[in-house]
């Protein structure tokens, strides 16, 4: 166990835990909150000796997290997770502390033992030395609570710091120009994943006409050395692409491990055949979770899980098994859940900044089974209290459902950016925060048999609604 504050600060930890969950909580902060402040080398002791995969970056952490997790379960492993999505110092060491006896009875049926833990881009820069990962995977950078973090420099600046007190290998996504700078003065210990440029050829670059009224959302037009504005030979989305700076020579690093799909197919209904590729392997797999931006956490996951099995020597971990245990993957909470109620369903996608945002309603254009979309809006401190990014999003070119419905402590301000959009106000519905739940079963009704209404909140609303959610259809909490 290590110390004896270590050990104090466990049981506490248990028992506030105990009590929350009595109440109907989740304690997913609170415990390890509480054992930090008894035992500052909390996280320090607990991970000590422990094989760990760490996924840090804006957009896609919960997700990643969620594929590597049950890559590894299918693997044989028992596998020790934030599932709840509690990603800062204090949801890590609630982790540690609530797995302690669930890692004694995995140990006991003969199971091999890995963390994955998601981090927040801040909290890592604290929490990655003393937790001394094997593997850490680094998503992508873009415009994220502006009032937290400020610009994505001093973002990209807490990741490095986080990288620097580890000696792990650094898994960064290639297309991004801001991660794949990461690799400066850390090329020994890097791996680049990404998506093959072939896959790239139908965009929002090359493809002028898909972008009619907003130019591609770009979080890093600029090269970190020269500051000249990169040229692109091809583009996924946002900034991703084949990017290159013709006065320094920076450009986009080759990657060992990538994927390739065919663009001329949709990616809104799961199924979309993979191929993944590296040294010596190309593999089939099909990306299990709608959109095009699961695209990259479903190759971030297949790299941090082959890179973690050549680490470890675990044969059960080659391409060919990654490829198929990634293609039997479930969403996880708030990320592409579908609930079937009758006739119809609703899925449910979180969106918290201008990227996501896009990318979740380009996917609710494409979807066949698109009955109506429900757009939450909140300010909180956990959301971003500045909500002026919805004008960043590029509504305009995107074929809505003839259905729109907006709720949250923040209606009125996606009301506006919706009117702005051109759609006409005899399509849109709106409500207050409190009667955001009557909105939802009122949206649901209205949906034709077959089709699904999407709902689009940020973390705070999509918390509410779940949690409503969760009385009235009996769903599983999120921390379960």
């Amino acid at each position: 166990m290590g110390s004896f504050r270590v050990g104090f600060a466990f049981v506490v930890a248990g028992g506030i835990r105990f009590s929350l969950r009595l109440l109907g909580k989740g304690a997913t902060a609170l415990p390890g909150k509480v054992a930090i402040k008894i035992a500052p080398r909390f996280i320090w002791e607990m991970a000590d000796g422990r094989d760990i995969i760490t996924i840090t970056g804006t957009n896609g952490k919960t997700t990643t997290t969620h594929m590597i997790s049950e890559i590894l379960r299918n693997s044989g492993y028992y596998v020790a997770t934030n599932v709840s999505g509690a990603n800062l110092a204090s949801g890590i060491a609630t982790t540690f502390a609530q797995e302690r006896r669930h890692i004694k009875r995995a140990k006991r049926k003969g199971l091999k033992l890995v963390y994955v833990l998601e981090i927040d881009e801040a909290a890592f820069a604290k929490v990655a030395g003393d937790l001394s990962p094997k593997v850490c995977v680094v998503t992508n950078l873009f415009r994220d609570q502006l009032d937290r973090f400020g610009e994505l420099l001093y973002t990209r600046d807490c990741i490095e710091k986080g990288l620097d007190l580890t000696d792990a290998k650094i898994l960064l996504n290639a297309d991004d120009s801001m991660i794949a700078a990461l690799r400066k003065n850390r090329e020994a210990r890097t791996l680049f994943y990404g998506v093959d440029e072939q896959s790239m050829t139908q965009n929002n670059v090359t493809n002028v006409a898909m972008a009619k009224a907003l130019p591609a959302s770009s979080d890093a037009e600029y090269c970190l050395s020269c500051k000249r504005k990169y040229d692109y030979g091809a583009r996924s989305f946002g900034h991703f692409g084949t990017y290159s700076c013709e006065t320094c020579g920076d450009s986009r690093q080759n990657p060992q491990i990538s994927v390739y799909f065919d663009p001329s197919m949709s990616s809104s209904d799961p199924g979309l055949p993979l191929t993944f590729q590296g040294k010596g392997f190309s593999v089939e797999g099909v990306l299990p979770i709608p959109g095009s931006h699961n695209i990259y956490n479903a190759v971030s996951a297949f790299a941090a899980c082959s890179t973690f099995g050549d680490i470890v020597g675990d044969s059960d971990l080659s391409p060919e098994h990654v490829a198929l245990a990634l293609s039997q993957v479930q969403p996880a909470f708030g990320r592409m859940e579908k609930i079937q109620v009758g006739d119809k369903s609703f899925c449910i996608l979180l969106v918290k900044n201008p990227v996501g945002l896009d990318r979740a309603l380009s996917m609710v254009a494409s979807a066949s089974d698109a009955g109506g979309i429900y757009l939450l809006l909140n300010s909180n401190i956990a959301d971003g209290t500045d909500v002026s990014w919805i004008w960043d999003v590029d509504f305009e070119s995107k074929t809505l459902p003839d259905q729109l419905y907006c709720s949250g402590e923040r209606y009125a301000d996606m009301l506006l950016r919706l009117v702005y959009s051109g759609a006409g106000t005899d399509r849109i519905r709106y409500a207050a925060m409190p009667e955001a739940f009557k909105m939802f079963e009122d949206a649901l009704d209205a949906c034709a048999p077959g089709k699904c209404l999407y709902i689009l909140p940020n973390y705070t609303s999509m918390l509410a609604l779940r949690e409503f959610l969760v009385r009235k259809y009996r769903l599983k909490d999120f921390w379960r």
